[in-house]
């Protein structure tokens, strides 16, 4: 059974959602929170598996109650999901230990499979986000990249944005799963980073300070 909480404010949102988790077999919601305060009550009392976290709360950001959360429950998953499609929040909202960001007007089975993906160790995002992240990757990867990650490293780094598991990226790329394996854990290694999402997270930030310094 994989246990759910919910931290939504607006009523109709959050009653939808309890409803769409309970009536999916092996899923259960363990608590359902409207407040920031709330959450950091309720959930570290009812240890859910993942958090489906709105990014705006009435009493602070969704984003500064993940980093709460995921610093009292290192093994917290939490899924953003809310109405804004902004760059800078769905970063901010990674690097405070989110795994995954799709948008509220996903189809309900799109939720259920990103609770699915997350727990299968992917990072679901809504395909309009992201194509966004994607996006920041688009400028050419080569050996000389300042993390020392080559081409195909790169590569496999836009593929863990989308969420893409081992053998997914093994099959897009035409490489073995094991491979796949070398390269990340290579990949992590140049970044001084732990976790997929960490890696990606810290490879957009240095793209982005040497866009800055471009500009």
């Amino acid at each position: 059974m994989t246990k759910i909480a919910i931290v939504e404010d607006q009523n109709t949102t959050r009653h939808m959602l309890v409803e769409l988790i309970n009536a999916e077999p092996g899923y259960r919601c363990v608590c359902a929170c409207a407040t920031s305060k709330e959450a950091l009550v309720e959930v570290p009392k009812h240890c859910p598996d993942v958090v489906l976290m709105d990014i705006h709360l009435p009493d602070g950001s969704g984003i500064a109650c993940t980093a709460q959360l995921t610093a009292k429950m290192p093994e917290l998953q939490v899924i953003m999901v809310t109405v804004y499609k902004d760059t800078d929040l769905i970063f901010r909202a990674l690097k405070a230990g989110s795994c995954g960001y799709i948008l509220k007007r996903s189809r309900p089975e799109d939720i259920i499979r990103a609770i699915a993906e997350v727990r299968a160790g992917g990072a679901p995002m809504s395909g309009e986000i992201a194509r966004m992240v994607v996006r920041s990757f688009r400028a050419p990867a080569n050996a000389s990249d300042p993390n020392g990650l080559t081409a195909r490293e790169s590569e496999i780094l836009m593929l863990i944005t989308q969420g893409l598991s081992n053998k997914e990226i093994a099959r897009k790329t035409s490489i073995a799963t094991g491979t796949v394996r070398n390269h990340i854990a290579n990949i992590f290694k140049k970044l001084h980073v732990r976790c997929r999402t960490e890696a990606a997270v810290e490879y957009l930030r240095i793209k982005d300070q040497g866009a800055g310094e471009k500009s």
